[in-house]
């Protein structure tokens, strides 16, 4: 009896190890910097305050905020991060302004991302590659898709940006969001007063080295119902975006 509890201990003691080397997160800080206000497009925005009783600025903040703090806390899980919308203490704000102030947008292609690996030698690591290749866009009905096409990159243009932010922050990444879309489909009147319709939530996010290098630019997508509550979609759709988001920059981290 005694010599099988010893036998036992010791098996529930090697599962237990396996678990926290598992667990454990790297020590890679990543600098989390939302979207720009001017970054939100959204046709939802009057259907969702009208039926949430509130105004269209109010969902506006409290979309912005909820998916900060969905990636925040998932990222949580693998890295350590410091977002520019909580950094008060480090006073994050003026630096938020000042990105914001040197940065451009434009459209990131495929075609530019492989001129872009080309000219840096950079490789797809495999098991990044398994896991977009597994949730690319396939067929019509599909609830949740990766896509590195038509994604909007974050251009800073001030050249000092990263070597500040670096020496203030002393990140490894920056996890620059881009951009946040909500898109509704069946348009016409009828399918509109009846509620008849379903929204694409759509995430565009540029990852940074601390120089500044692009590494990852690519937009998650998911296909919601006709939720009209920010929680609702919240714990649907925002949450989930942000755990896939999650899995890649940990796979991408390996």
């Amino acid at each position: 009896m005694k010599k099988n509890f010893v036998f036992f201990s010791f098996i529930l003691l090697s599962f237990i190890a396996e678990a926290q080397k598992d667990s454990v997160k790297t020590e890679h800080k990543i600098l989390l910097i939302p979207y720009q206000s001017m970054m939100y497009f959204s046709d939802a925005d009057n259907d969702i305050a009208h039926f949430s009783r509130t105004d269209e600025r109010k969902v506006r903040d409290e979309m912005r905020n909820e998916v900060e703090v969905n990636i925040y806390h998932q990222l949580l899980a693998g890295f350590n991060v410091i977002s520019l919308m909580k950094a008060t203490s480090l006073n994050g704000e003026p630096d938020l302004n000042r990105i914001y102030g040197a940065t451009r947008y434009t459209v990131y292609s495929r075609e530019m991302k492989e001129e872009y690996m080309n000219e840096k030698k950079q490789q797809e690591k495999s098991n990044v590659r398994k896991f977009l290749d597994e949730f690319s866009k396939k067929k019509k009905e599909q609830t949740f898709w990766v896509s590195d096409s038509a994604t909007m990159l974050a251009m800073m243009g001030d050249p000092e940006l990263f070597k500040y932010l670096n020496g203030k922050y002393s990140e490894d990444y920056i996890l620059f969001l881009s951009q946040f879309e909500i898109n509704t489909s069946n348009k016409n009147t009828i399918e509109w007063t009846t509620q008849k319709y379903t929204r694409e939530f759509t995430l565009h996010y540029n990852l940074f080295d601390k120089g500044g290098n692009l590494l990852r630019a690519e937009n998650i997508t998911v296909k919601g119902g006709n939720e009209n509550s920010v929680k609702e979609i919240n714990d649907k759709y925002i949450i989930l975006l942000a755990q896939k988001l999650k899995e890649i920059l940990i796979l991408h981290d390996k």
